[in-house]
């Protein structure tokens, strides 16, 4: 078995700009991602991975199942990773959802490349686009933050929860962020709605913040053409920080900037089941059984009956790096032939070991000691 892994960052994505501007933060969480998952495909697979030669990749113990292809300069980065994935049996492609970046390569592998390990077209436009998410929340009756998007811009007095839903109603602050955003990236918070609203771009979205604590899931789809096959990751708690804007355009001493820091997990068992149901009732409603990551953000809020979905991600997200060490088996090998993952899946969930896991947006990891005292 062959397996294609592209990671944007790590992988050319951004050849046109100078490695000195390239964000160094990005850089290093791009890179923990590309390591984790090429480690774990090489255990059952050979693995073969684009990579950008100005980045001097190589980590220690890398195995030699795994053959990186430096990308030749000036040529179309897209046309290189397809020519490359031809050669392998089944492709994952990592890569952000901004000027649909992601849609527009998983189109181009889909046409032309190996099996795709990726969401359905449909749910990849709906997830790429967190106005399109939000209204299909809504249509299939999955709790979600009041959002409005510049097409349908309302003044205070024009909110009609019938329409909207109703959770944050009473929200004190509210967040403005790109409808196509990765991450934190540009994410800003606001104490007043109108104040949101009319600074909103066309390509902006404003949704309630709901008190709690933020939190996130990763989902695993091994759809074959014989059986559907899905597991739920355990949720971990998403760490955020807000700094003070200082871009020219809020001017504003009441305007916040959201920083998505790193996490931690698992998180306690008796708010597991919680953050499932949610997970459940997403993946209940996707048009087709999933194949690949999805990435499902929530806020558990103050009281249960506040809990909703924030957004949904259509790839693999930052937290695999951390979820991955708190389980004793390899994720991946959902998607291996010869692997027999009903020994390790208990009723759709993957069991969880002792260890408690942190990492940073950069992708630095950290293994705590285990709840027995163990390492």
């Amino acid at each position: 078995m062959r397996v294609f892994v592209g990671e944007f960052l790590c992988g050319g994505g951004m050849a046109s700009t100078p490695k000195d501007q390239i964000p160094c933060s990005l850089l290093s969480e791009g890179l923990a991602m590309w390591r984790a998952m090429i480690t774990d495909f090489a255990e059952w697979a050979e693995v073969v991975t684009p990579i950008d030669p100005r980045l001097n990749l190589s980590f220690d113990r890398m195995r030699d199942s795994v053959r990186c292809v430096p990308l030749r300069s000036g040529e179309n980065v897209r046309g290189q990773w397809l020519a490359i994935a031809k050669t392998c049996d089944i492709a994952l492609v990592v890569a952000p959802e901004i000027d649909d970046e992601l849609g527009q390569m998983v189109q181009a592998f889909r046409e032309a490349g190996p099996d795709l390990l990726s969401a359905d077209q449909a749910t990849l436009r709906m997830a790429s686009d967190k106005w399109l998410s939000a209204k299909w929340l809504v249509e299939n009756d999955i709790p979600t933050p009041l959002a409005w998007s510049s097409e349908s811009r309302l003044a205070a007095n024009g909110i009609r929860p019938s329409e909207l839903g109703i959770i944050g109603l009473n929200a004190k602050r509210w967040v403005r962020k790109p409808r196509d955003g990765c991450g934190s990236d540009s994410v800003l918070v606001f104490h007043d709605l109108q104040a949101a609203c009319s600074t909103m771009a066309n390509g902006d979205l404003v949704q309630a913040w709901v008190e709690g604590r933020p939190a996130s899931m990763l989902v695993v789809g091994g759809t074959t053409k014989e059986v559907a096959d899905q597991v739920i990751c355990p949720a971990v708690w998403q760490h955020c920080r807000l700094d003070e804007d200082d871009s020219d355009s809020a001017n504003r001493s009441d305007v916040w900037k959201a920083c998505y820091t790193g996490g931690s997990g698992p998180i306690e068992s008796e708010l597991q089941s919680r953050v499932v149901s949610l997970a459940e009732q997403v993946t209940r409603a996707l048009p087709e059984p999933l194949r690949g990551f999805l990435g499902i953000d929530v806020v558990l809020g103050d009281r249960i009956e506040d809990d909703c979905v924030i957004e949904i991600n259509p790839r693999l997200t930052t937290s695999y790096i951390g979820i991955r060490q708190m389980l004793d088996k390899n994720l991946t090998s959902i998607w291996n032939p010869e692997s027999s993952c009903e020994r390790w899946i208990a009723g759709g969930q993957l069991r969880v070991g002792p260890r408690q896991v942190c990492w940073t947006s950069e992708g630095d990891v950290q293994i705590e000691s285990s709840r027995d005292g163990e390492s």
